[in-house]
């Protein structure tokens, strides 16, 4: 029976420092959770620069699904917040169009397509016919009539040396 007796005690002896230590562990997280701002002494004990610093972020990245991420990206508002004006201002042009295959991009084109949605009548309502036949009449006219001067000027002279061979006339030197 003693033995028994200090079999129990000498357990409970030895059992007591792991009690008092769950007891004591258990108060101080009590402590830290409810008493203590942990987000505080974080902020103000840990050092960003230090993490980063330590950080491999090209690993980082790696694991980083792109795709996942661009689908929680709101496109249109995005290109909404875009000032195109600025974009412009500093793409070059000329660089980014002779990048272009205009051959390729010209075999794309539906010309009929496009000609068919052209309004003809609209078009030639818009177009002055008859400054353009006068136009062009003024200029037959024009070119008629030099030809014709010109011919007439040529048949003088040709009348003119026959002329002068016929009254043995000594010819003109222009």
């Amino acid at each position: 029976m003693i033995r028994r007796f200090v079999s129990n005690v000498a357990s409970r002896a030895i059992a007591l420092p792991g009690i008092a230590i769950r007891f004591v562990l258990s108060e101080a997280i009590t402590y830290l959770t409810e008493e203590i701002d942990l987000t505080d002494v974080l902020l103000r004990g840990v050092d960003p620069d230090r993490i980063v610093d330590a950080l491999d972020i090209g690993a980082v990245i790696a694991k980083v699904d792109l795709n996942r991420l661009l689908d929680d990206v709101d496109l249109d508002r995005l290109l909404a917040s875009l000032d195109l004006n600025a974009v412009l201002d500093v793409v070059d042009l000329q660089r980014l169009v002779a990048r272009l295959d205009l051959d390729a991009l010209v075999a794309t084109l539906d010309l009929d397509a496009a000609l068919a949605r052209v309004d003809v009548n609209a078009l030639l309502d818009d177009v002055d016919i008859s400054s353009v036949v006068r136009g062009a009449s003024t200029t037959v006219t024009t070119e008629m009539i030099s030809d014709v001067r010109g011919g007439s000027e040529r048949a003088d002279d040709a009348v003119e040396n026959l002329m002068g061979r016929m009254l043995r006339r000594k010819p003109r030197d222009d």
